[in-house]
């Protein structure tokens, strides 16, 4: 792997109801235009209240995530001896270069984008958290994978693992009135 950030480790998280939201407004509209009562407007209720508790529950999810992957972060990076806070190597960066601290849930929408921006000050702002995701093979520095861990164990990288059930729970708590 070179100086480069072509290989910054991120977790994204996101949750798009928008063809939900579509086939249900459908419905809703056939149900008021042949005279069903309220049914449409309950199930336009029923809708938004699915959808708001889609988001919400990929909001926690992105909490977890990044409270997992921050705590992994924390537990591997300050095994190395230079990484305790009181060592004149550790007091000497700057604050941008700490990865726990610069670890954050970039929302847009209902997309989350969980990664570091803790770069160095040599190799042209080159983002750590690649060489301690990753290793270093050529500086005999061990690959710690955080992320990877993070999304294992909260099953993000499965089909059908927690998140999805979190999702679906989420909906038919919407529908269930």
């Amino acid at each position: 792997m070179g100086w480069n950030n072509d290989n910054i480790p991120e977790i994204d998280i996101n949750y798009d109801d928008s063809q939900m939201k579509h086939t249900m407004a459908n419905i809703s509209a056939m149900l008021d235009k042949n005279g069903f009562g309220d049914a449409g407007a309950k199930l336009r209720n029923m809708t938004a209240s699915a959808s708001y508790n889609g988001e919400r529950a990929v909001n926690k999810m992105a909490e977890q995530t990044t409270s997992e992957v921050r705590n992994l972060m924390r537990e591997r990076q300050y095994r190395q001896p230079s990484y305790h806070p009181g060592v004149k190597a550790f007091d000497r960066k700057a604050d941008t270069q700490h990865m726990v601290n610069n670890l954050k849930d970039h929302v847009d929408g209902n997309k989350h984008r969980i990664y570091t921006t803790a770069t160095t000050a040599t190799n042209g702002g080159y983002n750590y958290s690649q060489a301690f995701e990753f290793g270093l093979l050529t500086r005999n520095y061990p690959a710690h994978h955080p992320f990877q861990d993070a999304a294992t164990h909260l099953g993000l990288n499965q089909m059908n693992g927690s998140f999805d059930d979190e999702i679906d729970q989420a909906i038919r708590k919407g529908f269930d009135a």
